[in-house]
C-alpha cells in the first residue's frame, strides 16, 4: 500500500510565491492506454469529410512509434483518424512540446535531449529543426524569438524562458497558472503606433503577482462567469470571423485526449508559439466602487449590484493585442451552441478598470476549434440614442440649410 505523506507535508503553497521555472504538479496524470503505443487523441464527434455523426471506430493505424485508431462513416464510406497532421513518425503531442521548448528560448539540441528525457524517444536536433521548419504556420513568434536572440547579452548568460515570461500559480478556489509573455508585449507596443496607449496593461501585468488581492477569489459565489442573461444585447452585434485562434486550437487540441487539459494546453501553446497572445489565466477583480463609477460617472447600463466587500471575480483564458486593440478571449468547447457575452463584458469592464484602458479600446471574443465570435463590449453597456423619425427629417431640413 502507498505510504501517506509525512504530516509537515505542504498542502498550499502560496499564492504568488513562484515565479518562471518547474512548478510542482499537483494534477492526477491522465489514466495510461491499454497499450503504451495507443496514442492518446481527442475523440472524434464528425467526420472531418462530410460532417456526419454515423461514425464507428475501424481498427488500429500501425506506426512506427504509436498506434492510431481509425474511424469509419457510414454516410460518405470513408475511413480516417483524428489527426490533421500525418506523415510524422513521432507522436504530435511531442512536436507541439518540442515546438514549445524551442520558443521558450531552448536550443535544438537541448530540446532533443528533453524529449529523450521525457518520452525516451532519440530525436536528432535535426529532426527538431525539422520539425520547426514544416509548422511554421503555427508559430509566427519565431520571427520575436530572432529578434529577441539578436539582442546583445552578457556572455555569461543565455537567454531563457524565466527572462522574458512570467509565471505564477495562483491557489483562488481552483489552480490558475498565470503567465505573462513581457518581452512580447514589449516588443507589440513598441513596433506598431496603434499599440502604444496600451503600456498601462503592461503596468498592471507587472503587478499581478505582488498586489493580486488573492483573498478575494476564495468566495466562489460571485464569479463573472455565473452571470447569465443580464444585460441588454440591442445594438450589440455579434461577428463570426475566421481567425488564426480556431485554427491553433485545431492543430493543439488533436493532441488532447483529456479534457481537463485543454485549456491549459492551449493558453501554453498560444502563449509561447503565436505573435498576440501576451497573457493567460489574468485574475480580474470588479468591486463596488468600480460599479459606481461605471454607472453614475460614465452612464454605462451595468445592472450588477454589489454589497460593501463583495466583489466579483474571474480569469480572462487570453488577452491578445493586435491591431490597435485589446483582445480579451474565452476559449468555449463547442462555442457555437453557447453564448459568452455576459462573462467577457464583466472581463472588459474589469480589465478597463484595473487599467485605466477606456472600453473603447477592448474587443472581446470566444471560441474553439471551428467557430469564433466576437463583439465590442462598449456597446453592451452603452447605447446609442435612437432618434426618432420625425426627429431623422428635421435634422436632415437643419443639414440642407
Amino acid at each position: 500500500m502507498p505510504q501517506p505523506p509525512p504530516a509537515d507535508f505542504p498542502h498550499q503553497i502560496q499564492a504568488g510565491a513562484e515565479r518562471s521555472g518547474t512548478w510542482p504538479t499537483t494534477q492526477k496524470t491522465p489514466n495510461q492506454p491499454k497499450n503504451p503505443r495507443d496514442a492518446q487523441h481527442r475523440p472524434i464527434e464528425t467526420c472531418p469529410y462530410c460532417k456526419g455523426t454515423k461514425i464507428v471506430k475501424s481498427g488500429l493505424r500501425v506506426k512506427k512509434l504509436e498506434r492510431v485508431q481509425v474511424y469509419y462513416c457510414k454516410h460518405c464510406d470513408k475511413k480516417f483518424t483524428p489527426l490533421i497532421t500525418r506523415q510524422k513518425t513521432y507522436p504530435i503531442a511531442v512536436i507541439l512540446k518540442a515546438m514549445t521548448y524551442y520558443n521558450r528560448f531552448e536550443t535544438a539540441q537541448a530540446v532533443s535531449r528533453r524529449i529523450n528525457e521525457e518520452y525516451g524517444f532519440n530525436v536528432s536536433a535535426k529532426t527538431i529543426g525539422n520539425w520547426i521548419k514544416d509548422y511554421k504556420d503555427y508559430l509566427p513568434f519565431l520571427r520575436i524569438r530572432d529578434s529577441l536572440m539578436s539582442q546583445p547579452h552578457p556572455r555569461s548568460k543565455r537567454l531563457k524562458a524565466s527572462d522574458c515570461i512570467t509565471e505564477s500559480r495562483l491557489f483562488h478556489g481552483q489552480i490558475y497558472d498565470f503567465k505573462y509573455h513581457h518581452a512580447k508585449l514589449d516588443i507589440i507596443l513598441n513596433e506598431d503606433v496603434k499599440n502604444h496607449p496600451f503600456g498601462p496593461l503592461r503596468d498592471f501585468l507587472q503587478k499581478v503577482i505582488g498586489q493580486c488581492p488573492h483573498h478575494l477569489f476564495q468566495d466562489s459565489r460571485k464569479r463573472a462567469s455565473q452571470h447569465k442573461d443580464i444585460f441588454d444585447l440591442t445594438q450589440v452585434k455579434i461577428t463570426p470571423k475566421t481567425n488564426a485562434a480556431t485554427r491553433s486550437a485545431l492543430f493543439v487540441m488533436q493532441a488532447v485526449a483529456n479534457n481537463k487539459l485543454r485549456h491549459q494546453t492551449l493558453q501554453e501553446f498560444m502563449l509561447v508559439n503565436d505573435s498576440v497572445t501576451v497573457a493567460v489565466e489574468i485574475p480580474i477583480v470588479l468591486e463596488r466602487t468600480d460599479i459606481l463609477h461605471l454607472t453614475d460617472t460614465l452612464h454605462f447600463n451595468v445592472p450588477l449590484e454589489l454589497k460593501e466587500g463583495e466583489a466579483i471575480t474571474g480569469h480572462i483564458d487570453l488577452i491578445q493585442v493586435r491591431n490597435g486593440m485589446v483582445h480579451i478571449m474565452d476559449y468555449k468547447p463547442s462555442a457555437k451552441r453557447v453564448k459568452a457575452v455576459e462573462q467577457l463584458t464583466i472581463y472588459a469592464l474589469a480589465l478597463s478598470r484595473l487599467t485605466g484602458l477606456r472600453l473603447y479600446h477592448f474587443k472581446c471574443a470566444w471560441f474553439d476549434e471551428k467557430d469564433y465570435f466576437e463583439f465590442y463590449p462598449l456597446h453592451v453597456v452603452y447605447k446609442k440614442p435612437v432618434a426618432r423619425p420625425a426627429a431623422r427629417a428635421d435634422a436632415r431640413r437643419q443639414a440642407q440649410k
